[in-house]
């Protein structure tokens, strides 16, 4: 049974990889962007108890995959990893790279001081994301509810700049 499933996996990591390499840079990049947004909604719409359970399906998912690999197998997905990593933080922007670098900073802090924090360094990063809408600020991974993206409507028209 277990067999079965990781050539099940295998198989579509394989179609999963043709497919992409038919694919444009242009193309792969727009998939790749659809998919953050669609995970990144899907996300946002989980509630705290789903994100855990989720968070921990993954993590078990992984384990066993990393446990099922041998030392060649192991030391590809290591360098796709660093790879990704790196290609990824070539991508970012300023902010994104300071709010990567404040978020790791914390990790860090609480994975050093984890035995006696008392409370944790929690950082949300510049609010700097406009509404589209009623031009409201927030955080860049804060759910959009201040007009319900366009449905509420304010009386003023012209928003103060910040």
């Amino acid at each position: 049974m277990e067999q079965r499933i990781r050539e099940q996996r295998e198989a579509a990591r394989e179609r999963q990889r043709r497919s992409r390499q038919r694919l444009r840079e242009d193309e792969r990049q727009a998939t790749r962007d659809r998919s953050r947004l669609r995970m990144q909604q899907r996300r946002m719409n989980m509630s705290q108890e789903e994100r855990e359970l989720h968070l921990q399906i993954m993590r078990n998912r992984d384990q066993e995959s990393r446990n099922d690999m041998n030392d060649v197998e192991r030391q590809q997905f290591l360098e796709n990893m660093r790879n990704r990593d790196q290609e990824r933080r070539n991508d970012m922007n300023e902010v994104e790279r300071q709010q990567f670098l404040g978020n790791r900073r914390n990790r860090d802090h609480e994975r050093r001081n984890n035995n006696n924090m008392e409370y944790q360094i929690h950082y949300t990063g510049a609010m700097d994301v406009r509404c589209q809408f009623c031009g409201a600020l927030r955080f860049q991974r804060e759910q959009l509810n201040c007009c319900r993206n366009g449905k509420v409507l304010f009386p003023y028209k012209n928003t103060p700049k910040i």
